[in-house]
């Protein structure tokens, strides 16, 4: 979430992942097995408006989302494994009845409070949620995004509407959905997403008011969520506003801004995540800076004690910045405005600085909430490395200009592996690049007890041009 004012969404042609062209057979209707990529110049179905009865999208099929779609009533849709989910044609809306701004928007799902998603794919046939273009035209904000809102606890009252979307159509009329998230039960269901890939997403509404990738708002622990990709979004890649969902096999590729975004209270336990950046993609800015980290954490935007208090538990992360020392990012941590913290076993460089810990942080956050990390950086390992949440902490860290030395990671064969990622070198890049060249490493988000996990086909690292 972005809480200072940051540069439009860019619309420049960035080479990032997607999967080839699904072609149309001669009965109307398209064919999985020739690929799942666009252009889409046409589909099976326009969806369109409230999806309030449960509802079955299915694979061999490609499926547009014209405007923003809502999922209501507790109706409950159904994706199945292979489907492909793409942008149709735009919706004018208004955030303000009474002005006279229009925002034109599409390729959006919004799963209401009290509804459900069961998108599951499998590890051979990830659903997908991407952009129509072709191959080498696809850029950040080519899709809208997905939107969860369930009924968990935050630190906002349960009116609060969730950020990114407008409340009204063209004509100032109510759309009469529910746009709120948070309530009293830590345990809400809101469904499954497994086997997922979400890719150019991003949309801004109005200043500091965004789509991500994926937007988890309120969500509860009866949710499921592993297993997703969000890749070259306009904006965070997964934004967690309160609620107590977990998450496992997390990816985020070469996203404009932050990659774990939490706030208003979420306490969740993640586990097993990547964060790449791609040095020729879009990055955020703040007054004149970059705004773009690996993580990102406020309990809220006053820094208020408001709880629960945001307190993500994080462990076995990757997250990697640049290979060298440059100014398109920011921290790897951006611990902020009163959030708590744990973050463990998990390795976290190439960016100027390691970890930032700002604000009411640095002093009331959990001591040694911050540990057993190896943690690199080119210029600033922690800031300041006085904050409590280093106390009694043992962490690996280093200030040098070989991060890849100092990680150690990518496995050795006939070339050393670069762990970093970027455009140019993405068809040789795998998850063998981020394992540990030491076998008896425990930390980070890809080892060999868990390669299998990321290494079934589900995710991808190349740019425009996967065939699946």
């Amino acid at each position: 979430m972005k809480k200072f004012t940051k540069q439009a969404l860019a619309i420049v042609a960035i080479a990032a992942f997607a999967v080839a062209g699904c072609k149309k057979g001669t009965d109307g209707n398209f064919d999985r097995s020739n690929g799942a990529g666009g252009p889409f110049t046409g589909a099976d179905s326009v969806i369109t408006g409230n999806i309030s009865a449960s509802r079955t999208l299915s694979p061999g099929k490609v499926y547009k989302l014209k405007g923003v779609v809502y999922v209501t009533g507790g109706a409950k849709l159904t994706i199945k494994p292979g489907t492909i989910i793409t942008t149709g044609e735009k919706v004018d809306y208004k955030v303000d009845p009474s002005t006279s701004v229009i925002n034109s928007i599409a390729g959006v799902l919004v799963i209401t409070r009290g509804s459900s998603i069961d998108a599951v794919g499998t590890p051979s046939q990830p659903i997908i949620f991407t952009s129509p273009k072709a191959s080498g035209s696809r850029v950040a904000g080519d899709f809208g995004g997905v939107i969860v809102l369930g009924n968990s606890t935050t630190n906002k009252p349960s009116t609060t509407v969730i950020e990114g979307l407008p409340g009204y159509d063209a004509n100032g009329v109510s759309l009469g959905v529910d746009l709120t998230y948070g309530g009293t039960v830590p345990a809400d269901n809101s469904g499954k997403i497994q086997y997922v890939r979400i890719e150019y997403a991003g949309y801004l509404l109005a200043p500091n008011n965004e789509i991500n990738g994926l937007t988890l708002g309120g969500v509860g622990s009866g949710t499921t969520i592993d297993h997703v990709q969000v890749s070259f979004g306009a904006d965070d890649a997964f934004e967690f506003f309160g609620g107590t969902v977990n998450a496992s096999y997390l990816l985020a590729l070469g996203n404009d801004d932050d990659d774990f975004d939490t706030d208003f209270g979420y306490s969740g336990s993640i586990s097993y995540a990547i964060s790449l950046k791609d040095p020729q993609s879009t990055h955020s800015t703040s007054g004149g800076v970059s705004d773009s980290n690996g993580i990102e954490s406020d309990n809220d935007g006053a820094s208020s004690g408001a709880s629960p208090r945001t307190k993500p538990t994080y462990s076995n992360f990757t997250l990697l910045g640049y290979s060298s020392a440059n100014t398109g990012l920011r921290a790897g941590n951006r611990w902020r405005r009163n959030t708590d913290l744990s973050i463990t076993n998990s390795i976290i460089a190439g960016y100027n600085t390691g970890a930032e810990f700002q604000n009411e942080t640095a002093t009331t956050a959990t001591a040694g909430g911050f540990n057993n990390n190896i943690v690199h950086s080119y210029t600033t390992v922690f800031s300041p490395a006085t904050a409590v949440s280093l106390t009694g902490s043992t962490n690996s860290i280093l200030v040098s200009a070989d991060a890849d030395a100092f990680i150690g990671l990518g496995i050795r064969g006939s070339r050393n592996l670069s762990p970093f990622y970027t455009t140019d070198l993405a068809s040789a890049y795998t998850f063998n690049n981020l394992l540990p060249r030491d076998a008896s490493v425990t930390k980070g988000a890809v080892l060999a007890s868990n390669l299998s996990q990321w290494t079934s086909g589900w995710a991808k690292f190349t740019p425009q041009t996967s065939q699946d």
